[in-house]
């Protein structure tokens, strides 16, 4: 569901709408779909930032969010995507995959801040993604070391899994550091996701939390 240009006051009646129940987490990880991430890890670290660098066009950030928003809408989980540079294509994700997503556009970064500290806050989700990796780095790093310390102390009260996608390492306060590095040749648009999601390289670059369910 979008949310253009919405205010934070009304993304908070929105919020109690959409999900008005909070699920309990049966553990402290949120799987993501990806074999490389959840045979390693088990998933994605709950009370938790996690950071995925997209270190190019093409390492599979698109795939990557596709298969974690198919895995969420089967478990049931509930999602927030904050599309910080607006370049989310809903249509090229199957509709019975985006049953469960509040989905919050954004032009800028600095748009998407205060988004990201509202819905770090809200128990009623499992996973909040915060998609930075199409804009530009020197935006990016111009969001201070304390906003990001600030958003993993308020994920740290919650059970969410917070999951932040960068061009470069840029999250201070990642409790655990991914990175998607290696470029899709043209030849894989001819083979289906889930047998891509297979082959995903993602490798971790920092932990400073334990992964163990």
């Amino acid at each position: 569901m979008a949310a253009p240009n919405a205010s934070l006051s009304t993304l908070r009646q929105l919020l109690a709408e959409r999900f008005p129940q909070a699920s309990r987490p049966a553990t402290g990880l949120l799987p993501t779909g990806i074999p490389s991430v959840d045979d390693a890890l088990g998933g994605l670290p709950r009370h938790a930032l996690t950071e995925l660098v997209c270190a190019g066009p093409g390492v599979g950030s698109h795939l990557f969010l596709s298969q974690l928003l198919a895995l969420t809408r089967a478990l049931p989980a509930r999602v927030a995507l904050i599309d910080a540079a607006d370049q989310f294509d809903p249509q090229s994700i199957p509709g019975d995959h985006l049953q469960h997503l509040l989905w919050v556009r954004c032009r800028t970064a600095a748009d998407a801040m205060p988004v990201a500290d509202l819905l770090a806050r809200e128990a009623n989700l499992d996973l909040v993604v915060l998609d930075c990796a199409p804009g530009p780095q020197p935006s990016l790093r111009r969001i201070p070391a304390t906003t990001w310390y600030r958003l993993q102390r308020a994920v740290e009260q919650t059970d969410l899994a917070f999951l932040v996608l960068t061009p470069a390492a840029l999250v201070p306060s990642a409790q655990l550091r991914l990175q998607l590095d290696r470029t899709h040749s043209l030849s894989s648009l001819s083979v289906d996701r889930p047998h891509l999601a297979v082959d995903l390289d993602v490798s971790r670059q920092r932990q400073r939390i334990s992964t163990s369910a």
